[in-house]
């Protein structure tokens, strides 16, 4: 199927990506969580589906949720602890779960609500002297 992903947060450069994906399995979205973060909470992501593009598989669900849970790849099919990289779309709820699985953990930036650096955002009322991250440079 062809279709268009994310890029509906309306931030400038928020672009969705648009391409032709296979369809791998389809869920009603239904999981409990099982790691420390969701620990137990049952989740109702509605309507999912595991595409694949390019030998990339990707979990999409209708409802937005910090993927923080290893069982929110589980539930649809991908074993985490299997995959030799996994794209985690969270800030930092899914370090809980996923550091003990993690050869590495590499973040990216990205254009979204929220900046990922604070030095992205436009300070305009800060005291002088404050660091806008550990060790970095004075506002």
């Amino acid at each position: 199927m062809t279709l268009a992903l994310g890029g509906k947060s309306g931030i400038p450069g928020d672009a969705p990506f648009h391409g032709a994906f296979k369809v791998e399995r389809i869920s009603d979205g239904m999981l409990t969580g099982t790691g420390p973060f969701y620990g137990g909470a049952h989740m109702r992501l509605g309507p999912c589906a595991l595409l694949a593009i390019g030998g990339v598989r990707i979990v999409v669900a209708s409802s937005k949720v910090q993927l923080a849970d290893q069982e929110m790849y589980r539930f649809i099919g991908v074993e985490p602890t299997t995959a030799a990289i996994l794209v985690n779309k969270s800030s930092v709820h899914f370090r809980a779960d996923f550091t003990p699985i993690a050869e590495e953990i590499l973040v990216a930036k990205a254009p979204g609500p929220m900046a990922a650096d604070p030095t992205d955002l436009h300070w305009t009322k800060l005291r002088r002297g404050i660091r806008l991250k550990p060790n970095g440079p004075l506002f």
